[in-house]
């Protein structure tokens, strides 16, 4: 008698190819705090790799682990409370949506942030720039490589920096321009 042994087959994804992209923005604030009023333009840069590494979570996301760093302000230091400087931290994820009833979207997710303390509450993130395009405008869920594909998510595009509890710094997008390889 001879026996066949047939071994289950364990799929595992591949992992995608790094990415880095280079992304400057200003933001127009639409929610202040403190000094930073309603209309003012902060400059914004972001710069992250992703790492090969992404999983699905809820409502049909995609999670892309990355590495980088996010800032706005004038770059002179000191925080932006203070009345200049910058305020920033570490990227540690990408979030996408696509082909979804709802807005797709690309969010750019920074936290452990630095550089923002008023009223007693520091603002320390997470720090997300988040933008939505048509529902259907992203054919997969991966982050996008070209300005075109950046430039597709014109829903809207939104800033915010959070504060323990419901404060936060929040304003549009604007300007965006991106550098992928």
């Amino acid at each position: 008698m001879h026996w066949i042994v047939i071994a289950p087959a364990i799929l595992f994804a591949a992992p995608a190819t790094a990415l880095t992209c280079t992304l400057n923005f200003t933001i127009e604030i639409t929610q202040g705090v403190g000094t930073i009023r309603p209309g003012t333009h902060l400059p914004g840069f972001a710069e992250f790799t992703t790492d090969g590494r992404s999983f699905r979570q809820e409502g049909g996301s995609t999670s892309h682990l990355a590495t980088g760093t996010m800032t706005i302000g004038d770059g002179t230091g000191g925080g932006i409370g203070t009345g200049g400087g910058e305020i920033g931290g570490p990227i540690w994820t990408l979030i996408t949506t696509s082909r979804s009833n709802a807005a797709d979207l690309v969010g750019v997710y920074a936290h452990h942030i630095e550089g923002l303390s008023y009223g007693g509450l520091d603002y320390e993130g997470p720090m997300a720039l988040t933008l939505y395009g048509a529902p259907g405008s992203r054919p997969e869920a991966v982050p996008p490589t070209t300005q075109a594909e950046w430039d597709g998510l014109d829903l809207r595009r939104a800033f915010m920096l959070h504060a323990p509890g419901a404060d936060m710094l929040a304003g549009d997008v604007l300007g965006l321009t991106v550098e992928c390889s």
